[in-house]
């Protein structure tokens, strides 16, 4: 009889490899013992993902740490993409910069991520020369006095990140490729934060605005895109916190006015809709083909949606609206009394008199993708899209599976008087969160 063939163990190195980048760390070590083999296959990886909670207890603490400078230190290449999400307790901080360090010594780091879910911590940079994306959320970012920049990164991205003024601007004009940036930064003293870009590779930015920033600026990006404008800001907010987010978001608009992607969240318009005049933006895109509105809408009231109104009358090329409706069934529960009045006066609007460009000669496309059953609101914008939209060939409604769509919903939908005559209406379902 035939010896019978080990055809896991006769596998190529780089196939094996491949395995194993496809499980957790600990299961891609444990692997050493299968056989003689795979003793050492897993010290041949280039990426490594962590995902830890460091105890409290001081004893497993350093057992832990002890176990992840030794996986670090017995890889036989290159680390070439390092990934941590860890949560560490308040009066058990990590020493990121050990670690950091470990791997500044393998050389050849291209991707560094950290996510920390745990007390704020403090992250010195080692210099990467190699790094083409960095990712950090909620850290305290320090750069070295000598740091000259990450030559090569591409793509920039900080959450709840504090650093000083003179670090987040070295960061950025230092970056001479950099090609994306996303997140937004507070300052790490008392002080608000100005950052201006300079920067021609880039093609998409992405912006949280807050109050602790005194202007965000673009004035060089020729090959500017995609943007994305939110503001983190609350419904109960204080007037003059909207007009301060108004302010800083319609600067930063004017700016970027050349893209052809843009995606802004409902919190922003209210700021604009607070105002006296109902349309504060002055800013047209007159290159826009693509729009993405997301975010709570059972608040949206007359005012908001005169606003939203006006975006599409600054937007006269727009093809495609994109509008993700992220409503907690809970909280829609507790506004149906406060809300009822406005949102039935959106759900009645009838076809403009005056005329928006986009939607007598452009807009084909309309997604509306809605967390729970379509209320009263994404009702109201639907049905006035379907009534002025001249030229438009779709009119998706995205649902989660389980939430199915009522039959009379349905019907009202299809009952609406049409402005195209090609629209065809759509209901599908995903399980997938928006």
């Amino acid at each position: 009889m035939a010896e019978e063939v080990d055809r896991l163990s006769a596998l190529p190195l780089d196939i094996k490899t491949s395995v194993l980048r496809l499980l957790p760390i600990e299961d891609a070590v444990r692997t050493s013992s299968l056989s003689h083999s795979w003793r050492h296959v897993w010290t041949h990886l280039s990426s490594l993902c962590f995902l830890l909670s460091f105890p409290d207890d001081p004893d497993l603490h350093l057992w832990w740490v002890e176990l992840f400078a030794y996986i670090i230190s017995s890889l036989r290449g290159p680390l070439i993409d390092f990934y941590l999400c860890y949560y560490a307790h308040e009066n058990e901080p990590v020493d990121l910069f050990c670690f950091l360090n470990l791997i500044f010594l393998k050389g050849g780091l291209q991707k560094l991520s950290i996510d920390n879910n745990g007390c704020l911590a403090l992250i010195q940079l080692p210099y990467f020369g190699s790094l083409r994306v960095l990712y950090l959320c909620h850290l305290h970012l320090l750069l070295p006095d000598d740091f000259e920049g990450f030559e090569h990164l591409e793509d920039l991205s900080l959450y709840g990140v504090c650093i000083s003024q003179k670090d987040i601007q070295l960061l950025v004009d230092s970056s001479k490729n950099l090609r994306m940036f996303q997140g937004h930064v507070d300052s790490d003293d008392a002080n608000t934060l100005s950052l201006i870009f300079n920067s021609p590779l880039l093609s998409d930015i992405q912006y949280y605005f807050t109050d602790s920033v005194k202007q965000v600026r673009v004035i060089n990006a020729p090959n500017l895109e995609k943007a994305h404008v939110s503001a983190c800001i609350g419904a109960t907010s204080a007037k003059e916190e909207c007009a301060l987010i108004a302010a800083l978001t319609s600067k930063f608009m004017a700016d970027i006015a050349a893209v052809s992607d843009f995606e802004l969240d409902f919190e922003t318009i209210k700021c604009f809709s607070r105002d006296v005049v109902p349309c504060g933006l002055g800013v047209q895109f007159l290159q826009l083909r693509s729009l993405h509105l997301e975010g709570i809408v059972s608040t949206l009231d007359e005012r908001l949606f005169a606003t939203f109104c006006c975006l599409l009358k600054n937007m006269p090329i727009l093809e495609s609206l994109d509008i993700k409706c992220l409503d907690d069934p809970n909280v829609l529960e507790g506004l149906v009394g406060l809300v009822e009045p406005d949102a039935f006066k959106v759900n009645k609007c009838i076809k403009k008199a005056d005329g928006i460009s986009c939607l007598e000669q452009s807009l084909r496309r309309l997604t509306v993708s809605v967390t729970n059953s379509i209320n009263v609101v994404a009702m109201g914008m639907i049905r006035f899209i379907l009534l002025n939209a001249n030229v438009i060939e779709l009119v998706e409604i995205i649902y989660r599976r389980g939430n199915e769509v009522e039959p009379s919903t349905v019907e009202e939908l299809n009952l609406v008087e049409k402005a195209s005559p090609d629209v065809n209406l759509v209901f599908s379902s995903t399980s997938d969160w928006f």
